[in-house]
Order: structure tokens, then C-alpha cells, then sequence
């Protein structure tokens, strides 16, 4: 694995251990994920431009959709 793949798995790990230790329930992990894709989106707008930034959106909010599916009740 790269340097980079490496740091987003233990991002992606130490987020969701917060997720585990703060949510009280389905519905504040849903949230939580929602506030974690709108700073995505600053981020990647603010960084990469809004274009680019778009596209990387895109491609995260159907892999999010795809995860959260089973979820919904």
C-alpha cells in the first residue's frame, strides 16, 4: 500500500471508533456520516476546485449510498 492509502485507513479507522464511542444510535451515525461528507465536500471544493471537487463527491456519495442501504430501514 501507498503512503496514502495508508493514512486513509487509519483515517477511515480512528473516525470510526468515534463513531462507535459518541453515537447513541442509527440515526446519530447516519448524521455524523452526513457532517463528515459536508466537510468532505468543503474540503475537496476548496482544495481542488469545484469541478474536480464535484466528481470526487459524486463518486464518494454513491459509494456512501451503496454502504448505507442496508442500514435503512
Amino acid at each position: 500500500m501507498t503512503s496514502a492509502e495508508d493514512k486513509l485507513g487509519h483515517y477511515f479507522e480512528q473516525l470510526m471508533i468515534m463513531v462507535e464511542k459518541t453515537s447513541k444510535s442509527d440515526e446519530d451515525s447516519i448524521l455524523l456520516a452526513g457532517a463528515m461528507m459536508s466537510v468532505a465536500r468543503v474540503l475537496y471544493f476548496n482544495n481542488l476546485g469545484p469541478d474536480e471537487g464535484q466528481h470526487i463527491m459524486d463518486a464518494n456519495t454513491v459509494d456512501f449510498v451503496n454502504l448505507m442501504k442496508p442500514t435503512i430501514h
